[in-house]
């Protein structure tokens, strides 16, 4: 009976083994679109950054760092690059702070009112962007809602410079990208145990205290993975601030667009991207690492 039972254990390894290929199969497609549309073009675009720019065929012979060199030294440059950090930092605080309260009262909610106001969060991501921005012009214009609204109420004498300004990029960024951080904060929300929540009332903490102490300890997982979906898709947005912000509001996105295809210069098109890229990723970094270092744990004294 032994012998029997040495030959028949490794039947779930086998499976477990089987069961793993299955999973691979099964994301085999995604992969290959992945690696052919995105990784590919990244990795050829990469490596013409550090060629020269050729007035013929655009990318000239042999290697150099003058891209990233033109780049880094230039005040005007490191100006834009400043400009579309502050504009994503920006965009992050303020959908952190206006989607916690939203979310946090999402969780809070069920049944038919949970369904109508995940709806109404969901709703803007069903409308095209291009429509969504141009709405917001109406809205910021100096001719616009806000501005006569303000007007006809003698809170201003004159129209406030709303359109084409960072301050009008930063709030059409904050409409379209609200829902990504309520939902990241939302799915963190929902797996704290109610238990802990109670234990900590029982212990003779308030509403307040629990917060503070237990809730939004537990769920900075989600206010990262909010914030760092925000932070992402605004410092390389291109629709929002070439419509909002207009040439007044120079980011990276849109240097990167005018010298690929307006100019034809690849090389430096190239290098300005993933100068943005290695940037966005360092302060991804630095941020994940502050989060984790405020994950003092749940304690109530």
């Amino acid at each position: 009976m032994q012998p029997a039972i040495a030959e028949s254990t490794p039947l779930p390894n086998r499976k477990k083994t089987r069961r793993n290929w299955d999973v691979w199969l099964l994301l085999l497609p995604c992969l290959l679109i992945f690696i052919a549309s995105f990784l590919i073009p990244l990795l050829y675009l990469f490596i013409g950054s550090f060629h020269p720019f050729d007035s013929t065929s655009g990318m000239g012979e042999g290697w150099t760092l003058e891209n990233y060199g033109k780049f880094l030294f230039d005040p005007f440059y490191l100006g834009v690059l400043w400009n579309t950090i502050r504009i994503g930092l920006v965009t992050t605080i303020a959908a952190l702070v206006t989607g916690y309260p939203d979310a946090y009262h999402l969780v809070q909610t069920s049944g038919r009112t949970r369904n109508l106001l995940t709806l109404l969060l969901l709703s803007p991501l069903l409308i095209s962007m291009v429509i969504r921005c141009y709405g917001w012009v109406i809205l910021l214009a100096n001719n616009g809602v806000i501005n006569n609204a303000l007007l006809s109420l003698g809170w201003i004498e004159k129209p406030l410079k709303l359109l084409y300004s960072e301050l009008g990029v930063e709030i059409g960024m904050v409409h379209v990208l609200f829902p990504y951080m309520v939902l990241g904060i939302v799915g963190s929300l929902e797996r704290i145990d109610p238990s802990v929540l109670r234990a900590s009332q029982n212990l003779g903490a308030g509403p307040v205290r629990t917060f503070f102490s237990v809730t939004l300890p537990l769920s900075l997982p989600g206010v990262f993975a909010g914030s760092v979906m925000v932070f992402s898709l605004a410092s390389s947005s291109f629709v929002t601030p070439a419509i909002l912000g207009g040439p007044q509001v120079k980011v990276m996105s849109y240097l990167t667009y005018e010298q690929v295809v307006v100019l034809l210069n690849w090389p430096y098109g190239g290098a300005i991207g993933f100068v943005l890229i290695l940037m966005t990723t360092l302060i991804l970094l630095i941020y994940s690492r502050l989060l984790n270092q405020s994950k003092t744990g749940v304690a109530i004294q």
